[in-house]
């Protein structure tokens, strides 16, 4: 059988010409601009399923506790803690916080790491503070990203509507419309709603890490999950935390106990997300 090869007449193999090699080069381009955010959307969307995940287990965790404890939410923090002799409230020389107390039915630090929110690769205040004064000290630090609400026994006396400190479960009227814990970048453990909403974060202010806003979630400036009081978790925008048509809002009070009670600093962050879009 006689084989034949083809070649060209200058004796050369034929070869991509330029104007080729830049077609080629631009549809690849077009199709990596085209993928790029897809997978940049659904790598988020992984994210926040991640964080959903998180908080699902960290509102068992709080039901757990509360059946352990007499049927009452745990503290912000505890009752107070001497760092140099580890005599009060203590856990390794720290504060405890409300992750401290939860910790024993989640046994996991990552389950207080949102993957999404980049203040969760810091920790939180009581870990920063104590790892300044002793960064050998590691055995109990938190990340940051998650904070808890719970009015504290001044402003749980001006709210009325069964707020109590500590808080019973029973003095929840309504507990699918009241949260206890927020994704945010302020850098404690706990959160209210009198607290600035600035975008972005002010640099240099250690209230908050640097981010997109003082409540950076990760997945959005002024939206995020929410934890609430019966264990189901919710993703919303932070505006509608103030939303009264079921009477109270989310927080467990109303413009006009705010009003009545000379506390209308408590809608300071209403006030603020006023100045500011839905992103």
């Amino acid at each position: 059988m006689k084989v034949t090869y083809s070649i060209n007449r200058s004796g050369r193999q034929a070869a991509f010409t330029l104007i080729e090699l830049l077609v080629v080069i631009a549809i690849i381009a077009i199709l990596a601009a085209i993928l790029f955010p897809v997978f940049a959307r659904a790598r988020e969307k992984a994210r926040q399923t991640a964080c959903l995940s998180n908080q699902k287990q960290i509102g068992l965790a709080l039901m757990q506790y509360a059946q352990d404890y007499d049927e009452t939410l745990p503290k912000r923090y505890g009752d107070g803690c001497n760092s140099t002799t580890n005599v009060g409230d203590c856990e390794n020389r720290k504060t405890r916080s409300w992750k401290n107390m939860l910790f024993t039915y989640i046994k996991s630090y990552d389950v207080f790491r949102c993957p999404s929110n980049p203040s969760a690769e810091k920790p939180d205040a009581i870990g920063r503070d104590a790892l300044a004064a002793d960064p050998t000290n590691t055995v109990g630090i938190y990340a940051n990203g998650y904070a808890m609400w719970l009015p504290d026994e001044f402003l749980s006396g001006k709210f009325g509507n069964g707020a109590a400190f500590p808080q019973p479960l029973a003095g929840i009227d309504a507990p699918a419309n009241a949260l206890i814990i927020l994704e945010t970048s302020y850098a404690f453990s706990d959160t209210g709603p009198y607290l600035d909403y600035i975008e972005p974060a002010p640099v240099g202010d250690t209230r908050w890490y640097p981010g997109r806003s003082t409540f950076d979630s990760g997945h959005g400036k002024n939206r995020g999950n929410a934890i609430f009081m019966d264990g189901h978790v919710k993703f919303q925008f932070l505006k509608q935390t103030f939303d009264e048509s079921n009477g109270l809002n989310q927080w467990r009070f109303s413009e006009k106990i705010a009003q009545d009670g000379d506390i209308t600093w408590t809608l300071n962050l209403r006030n603020n997300l006023r100045n500011y879009p839905n992103d």
